[in-house]
Formats: C-alpha cells, sequence, structure tokens
C-alpha cells in the first residue's frame, strides 16, 4: 500500500515536471524576429503554438476551427478558392518590391532625377536616417482603439495578413543636426473578437512606417 502511494506520488511529480518544462521550452512569439513597439510574432517564422504576450499559446486550433465553419469576415471566400491560395513568400516579395518602388517614387519627386537600385541602400545620404524594412505577419497587436492587446488572425497559407514596416536604425539625423523620430500609421486588421475591440472583429494597430529627422533648434517640419 504504502509502495503504491509512493508511485502514484512520483508519477504525479514527474508529469508536473515535464509537463512545466514543456511550458517553457515554448519560446515567445517573435523572440527570434524584429521588436516593433506595437507588434508581436510573425507567423511566417514563428510557430503557431508561440507563446503571445498574455504568455498563452497563440490560438492557432481555434483559428483553424472557425476558418473551415466560415466564422471569420474572409472566412467563407477564402476557403471556397484555397487551391488558388497565393504562396505567401510570393506576396512578401510583391510588398517589399512595391515598397522600394515608393521609396525610389519618393526620392526622385524630390531631387527631380532617377535613382539606381544601389542609391536606395539605408546609408544614402538623400534619407537623413537610416532605416530598415521589411514585412511581417503578426501575431498579436496593440489596439489602436482600445490600448489593449489583440489576436491578429494569422492562418498559414490560406490567410496572412502581411504587412511591411520600416524602422529606423540610427537615434541621430546624418548631415544635420537633428535626431531621428519613428513614424507609425495605423493598417486595419481582422481579429479574433476577444476583450474590448470592435464587433466586426476588425481592428486598427499601430506599423512602424519609417524615420524622419527632427532638425534640433528648427521649427523647420521634419524631414525623411
Amino acid at each position: 500500500m504504502i509502495l503504491l502511494i509512493i508511485q502514484l506520488i512520483c508519477s504525479g511529480f514527474l508529469v508536473g515536471v515535464f509537463g512545466s518544462h514543456e511550458i517553457e521550452s515554448q519560446k515567445k512569439c517573435g523572440s527570434n524576429g524584429a521588436q516593433l513597439k506595437y507588434l508581436w510574432g510573425n507567423a511566417l517564422t514563428d510557430s503557431p503554438n508561440c507563446l503571445g504576450p498574455n504568455n498563452l499559446q497563440y490560438p492557432s486550433s481555434l483559428i483553424a476551427r472557425n476558418f473551415r465553419k466560415g466564422n471569420f469576415n474572409w472566412g467563407n471566400a477564402r476557403t471556397a478558392r484555397s487551391s488558388n491560395v497565393l504562396d505567401p513568400f510570393i506576396t512578401q516579395k510583391a510588398l517589399l518590391k512595391a515598397h522600394e518602388m515608393s521609396n525610389r517614387n519618393e526620392l526622385t519627386s524630390r531631387s527631380g532625377r532617377e535613382f539606381t537600385h544601389k542609391d536606395l541602400c539605408s546609408s544614402n545620404p538623400s534619407r537623413l536616417c537610416k532605416t530598415r524594412y521589411n514585412t511581417t505577419a503578426p501575431m498579436y497587436g496593440v489596439s489602436l482603439t482600445s490600448g489593449q492587446p489583440v489576436t491578429i488572425v494569422q492562418k498559414f497559407p490560406d490567410l496572412l495578413q502581411q504587412v511591411v514596416y520600416e524602422v529606423c536604425e540610427s537615434k541621430d539625423c546624418e548631415f544635420v543636426r537633428g535626431e531621428c523620430t519613428q513614424t507609425y500609421v495605423p493598417y486595419l486588421f481582422l481579429v479574433i473578437p476577444l476583450g474590448p475591440v470592435t464587433l466586426t472583429g476588425q481592428d486598427y494597430v499601430l506599423v512602424e512606417s519609417g524615420c524622419v529627422c527632427k532638425p534640433k533648434f528648427s521649427n523647420n517640419p521634419e524631414t525623411p
């Protein structure tokens, strides 16, 4: 009898040890990627079961279940043509190309001359603040309307909400005495309606959009 009790205690102890070890071995969403201010995780690179800002697993099973049932706003349309889903990495390349062209057009309109691809590197003197840009498919974000964390719906590869972010890589402006300031733009994401979010399941989250130079001791407008 005593031996049986000892075996039960030991087995329970081992289950607890291995269970806690499994939880501890899970990584935080976004632990290996870019650290953005209002976004966490990247569905293109993170495990679908990574831990969010609340230390709970990303609800990938719940999202997949609701997606199959068509409970999300885009579920029915996406499910109907699931066989024709665009490769997420093709989308990624298209977004980066569009962002690069946008930067090129901005520089061209400001200077009045064409720039080569080499001119578009982050060290280009025409941009006073060095930046770095890439895409991400964020898994969590901070709601612009409520200020609370929301879960952003991502289902690889059927429903990936990718965005381009651009972050400051320097604190001080080049060639001008000033400081570099991060800018943001709001993006509308499909989110899981948990907590104080909009009834439609969509909410705005701020995404890094660039870097501007704010000259010191000057009233001039900020310059990219």
